[in-house]
């Protein structure tokens, strides 16, 4: 997959709101939903789950790293520390598989710039070699 065709996409997304649906209930409570993405997101995520990218093993990859498997700048710094293209795959496969546990996670993910950090670090390692 061609990364860095979202580069771009991934940097301008830092900082950026998300409208989230809602629903009033019973009670007249709201009740936030999940954040509505844009196309782009949800094509990077579909090409990314069928890539070559794409690490099935990504949490053992990272437990042999003792990078805990969360998502959050500390993790991020560790992995860019490490800077390893199997350690990059790997944090951006944790990004990609975590909004099925975590809804919302890959708005923070975007807002936040872990998927610009990641996403820029692997590009540049694979540009080295």
């Amino acid at each position: 997959m061609n990364l860095n065709e979202y580069l771009e996409y991934f940097k301008n997304m830092q900082n950026k709101e998300f409208r989230w649906t809602s629903t009033n209930t019973e009670d007249g409570n709201l009740q936030m939903g999940y954040p509505i993405y844009d196309q782009t997101i949800l094509t990077f995520i579909r090409e990314f789950k069928t890539s070559d990218d794409f690490d099935k093993q990504y949490k053992k990859t990272l437990k042999a790293q003792k990078i805990r498997i969360k998502m959050n700048q500390k993790i991020v710094d560790q992995v860019l520390a490490i800077d390893t293209i199997d350690i990059l795959k790997a944090m951006l496969t944790l990004i990609v598989t975590s909004e099925e546990v975590d809804e919302g996670s890959w708005a923070r993910a975007l807002q936040e710039g872990f998927l610009y950090q990641v996403t820029r670090a692997l590009l540049a390692k694979q540009n080295e070699g």
